[in-house]
């Protein structure tokens, strides 16, 4: 069904389902009962039996045969072996091989890109569709994933290569059109129609990222969608509410910049960007001192002003206005929504950073959509407004809440492949820009510029130099990550950074002193195991030579009286392969390569070794040393 990308209609997506059912069963004829069964049974899709039929028997790509009990359906031979060409070729695992094997990737990480990629179409078309839509999703998929597997999946969707990125689209555009037309809520058909005319409600987090606060790719993916949108008649709206909470976390976070430009810890920030740009999170502390490196601002005042002006600018350029409700939200109302949301957040998660404030905001944008949608809240073509935000919890939380109903709420990139799809103007770019909104945005760092800042001051109370500083910060996330991804029913271990600091820089000081007497005392002691670890090296090569002695005679024996039987003759044919297998023991090193291999080996398993590899390489050097050229095994 997802490579059949002329079905835009609720009949040829009913016909496609049945066609993959076969398909999976190798064309093999399965009854008509079963397949109607599938589809109501299995994939939940109210459907009457009458309905069913007289689709089904429309299809030129079905073949029908009346058996005892019903009628068996199979595919044509010449639509199976379409299907198949298109499988081979164009499924999104093939271009998961490829990507692999041209970066000489694991194998093993394709699974971890799949089940990614099954996330990122659950979140894309939970709120479309009937509420289980989650049991046919892999559970696998709401795993946690390592930071490599994540960069993998990232760097996966960013190759740029037209053909993936056209499949990859096509992929979501029709678990989409999948979710929206068989949710039996008022669309029989795919077209411009559907979302043409509607009004979308900024949230605060769109409209930073409108201005470039959570990153220029977020930045250049949005204003992409906003222009295909205005393009079709859209119109964007935010509340005071939303606005209201934009000017305080731009208050917050210039109060934030000004104590850190005080302490000098921005330059060190700035720092830090310039030598990798993704080791934070973006956040408004970023965007400043990403735009002081680049000269656009000077002080935390002008980055004020900056941002404000910004604002206005985008407005004018994209229409985006405020929205009038004239009092028609009742506080009551209000309060009860706000508390559920703010009830149902702390449910998935305990230690949520939602507070009441935000879910009030939410509670706000969600009751103006109900408004603005008036009595009509089932059928799509009709619905006249969403909230477009960032936050997939909340639009989880509002699918399940509605139901039979359509969600208020409606994702960036639920919104570009439904307006992509249906564009005049698509090309490469937009297939490019649709995989930016699919990227996960986990990297080693878990923290923000902000938290950033307040650990540099932390780290301040122990060191003062930037490089420490620098590389303890590093440290610190890349143990606050690994930790996060600890199995859900282990408890993690929290460390402080004041904690962290101190142990890490004790760390530090300690590998220091591996000049001093006292490590050269540790040293000499590792040395002296050297001559014990050569004698259990020779004791084995001289247990292997006796063993290989002891099974040559009886071989050479065997051998020779297979042609002789003189027994003179056989002791000559012994001896001689004796003194063959001498000569190549002498003459020939494979004795002492594996004497030193065996010694080399003892000594990287050493506890020394263990304790002090990272930081000493001298004792490696000395144990090659102590072996010296070649070894007599004998001697």
């Amino acid at each position: 069904m997802m490579e059949d990308n002329k079905s835009k209609n609720y009949n040829s997506i009913l016909v496609s389902l049945v066609s993959e059912l076969l398909f999976d069963n190798n064309n093999v004829e399965i009854d008509r009962e079963d397949c109607y069964s599938y589809i109501v049974n299995d994939l939940k899709i109210k459907l009457q039996k009458d309905l069913f039929i007289n689709i089904i028997e429309k299809s030129k790509v079905l073949i029908y045969t009346p058996n005892q009990n019903d009628v068996g359906i199979k595919l044509t031979d010449k639509r199976f072996s379409e299907i198949s060409e298109n499988v081979k070729n164009h499924s999104i695992g093939k271009y998961i091989d490829d990507y692999l094997e041209k970066k000489n990737l694991s194998k093993d990480l394709k699974a971890s890109i799949e089940s990614l990629l099954f996330q990122a179409i659950y979140e894309n078309i939970n709120s479309f569709t009937i509420q289980n839509i989650e049991s046919i999703i892999p559970l696998d998929a709401k795993e946690n994933y390592s930071n490599i597997e994540i960069k993998t999946f990232n760097n996966f969707l960013s190759d740029s290569d037209l053909e993936k990125n056209t499949v990859l689209f096509n992929t979501f555009l029709k678990a989409v059109e999948f979710a929206i037309i068989t949710s039996g809520k008022g669309v029989s058909e795919f077209t411009k129609g559907v979302f043409q005319g509607k009004e979308y409600l900024l949230d605060a987090n769109i409209i930073f990222r409108l201005l470039g606060v959570g990153g220029l790719e977020r930045q250049k993916s949005l204003i992409n969608l906003m222009e295909q949108c205005n393009h079709q008649g859209i119109k964007f709206l935010y509340t005071n509410e939303s606005y209201q909470e934009f000017k305080r976390k731009v208050d917050a976070s210039i109060s934030d910049i000004k104590r850190a430009t005080e302490s000098k810890s921005i330059e060190l920030l700035q720092e830090m960007i310039l030598e990798n740009k993704e080791d934070f999170n973006q956040s408004f502390i970023t965007h400043y001192a990403e735009s002081k490196i680049a000269k656009q601002v000077r002080s935390p005042e002008q980055y004020e002003t900056k941002i404000m002006t910004d604002f206005r600018v985008l407005c004018k350029e994209h229409n985006i206005s405020t929205v009038s409700l004239n009092g028609n939200l009742k506080n009551r109302d209000l309060e009860n929504l706000q508390n559920v949301l703010h009830k149902d957040k702390k449910k998935l998660k305990e230690f949520s950073k939602y507070t009441k404030t935000a879910a009030k905001v939410d509670a706000t944008n969600v009751l103006s959509v109900k408004h603005l949608r008036g009595q009509n809240d089932y059928n799509y073509s009709d619905i006249k407004s969403f909230y477009l935000t960032t936050d997939r919890t909340l639009n989880g939380i509002l699918a399940k809440k509605a139901g039979d109903k359509i969600a208020e709420t409606i994702l960036p990139s639920q919104l570009f492949i439904l307006h992509n799809s249906l564009s005049d103007n698509g090309d490469e770019k937009d297939y490019e820009a649709f995989t930016k909104f699919l990227k996960r945005r986990t990297t080693e760092f878990k923290y923000s510029g902000k938290q950033a800042l307040l650990y540099i001051e932390e780290i301040r109370n122990h060191t003062i130099e930037p490089e420490h500083i620098k590389e303890i910060l590093k440290a610190y996330s890349d143990r606050k990550y690994d930790t996060a991804l600890l199995e859900i029913d282990v408890e993690p271990e929290y460390v402080s950074i004041k904690e962290f600091t101190e142990t890490y820089i004790d760390s530090k000081l300690k590998i220091a002193e591996i000049g001093d007497e006292k490590y050269k005392k540790v040293l000499e002691n590792a040395e002296k195991d050297f001559p014990k670890y050569l004698n259990t090296a020779k004791t084995t090569l001289r247990i292997v030579d006796v063993l290989i002695t002891i099974i040559l005679i009886p071989i050479t024996v065997l051998i020779v009286k297979k042609f002789v039987d003189d027994i003179l003759v056989v002791l000559i044919g012994v001896l001689i392969a004796e003194l063959i297998k001498f000569a190549l023991s002498s003459r020939l090193n494979y004795y002492s390569d594996w004497t030193k291999s065996i010694f080399m080996s003892k000594v990287g398993k050493s506890s020394y070794h263990k304790t002090f590899k990272s930081v000493d390489r001298t004792y490696i050097k000395k144990a090659k040393e102590f072996i010296g050229e070649e070894i007599k095994i004998w001697k």
